[in-house]
């Protein structure tokens, strides 16, 4: 079973739950699986060691009172679930749980205008007087590192035009000279590209706090 197919069928036997509170959990289980994709694993590894997404669901059904009837197969392939609610269940009672809770947690917060205000200032003089040049001259350095990278790669082009223009010495010195900063290209490749990718995430999440903040949601 691949990330796909356990997370479809985790989505299947949640049904029961708000579409707040499968997302949460879908969402948890996606960063599992791509937090340890990252470290070397396997899909099916990881999906193996996780179990059973119906043994998952029912763990979490089990903290609403909610159990999940025997899988039920329909003509197009997919497995209908009705949930089961035990009949002591008290409705008048709001029960706390720990999805909710998050939910809860991301909700705007109640400010003053002048509180908004010194806030959104606050992260635009920030952002213009230090984070713009600084993310600025870190992009310039990091343009400058690949461009530099594949120069080198077509470093061994020049050695073989000056080695078949005249065998002497020289050309020979050239051609070394140019296989050596081939492999510095290629050394230079290995290291930018993951350290592009994480100064992207980073990036990314930074713009996306920013946003929160002039939107008043933290």
């Amino acid at each position: 079973m691949n990330k796909e197919h356990f997370l479809i069928e985790l989505k299947i036997y949640l049904k029961p739950l708000t579409n707040q509170q499968q997302s949460f959990i879908l969402n948890k289980y996606e960063t599992i699986f791509d937090e340890r994709i990252a470290a070397g694993e396997t899909e099916e590894q990881i999906a193996k060691s996780l179990g059973k997404p119906r043994a998952i669901a029912e763990e979490i059904l089990q903290e609403f009172d909610i159990t999940v009837p025997e899988k039920k197969l329909e003509r197009d392939g997919w497995q209908e679930i009705q949930p089961v609610v035990n009949n002591d269940y008290r409705y008048d009672e709001i029960p706390e749980h720990p999805y909710d809770d998050t939910y809860r947690s991301y909700e705007r917060p109640h400010r003053s205008g002048f509180t908004r205000f010194c806030q959104v200032a606050g992260v635009l003089s920030f952002n213009f007087l230090f984070m713009f040049w600084m993310i600025f001259a870190f992009i310039m350095v990091v343009f400058s590192c690949w461009l530099v990278a594949i120069v080198f790669l077509f470093s061994p082009i020049l050695g073989g035009v000056s080695v078949f223009s005249g065998f002497n010495d020289g050309a020979i010195f050239q051609l070394s000279v140019s296989i050596f900063l081939f492999g510095a290209g290629i050394i230079g490749l290995l290291i930018l590209t993951p350290l592009t990718k994480f100064f992207g995430k980073v990036l990314k999440r930074y713009l996306q706090w920013n946003i929160r903040v002039l939107r008043g949601e933290v």
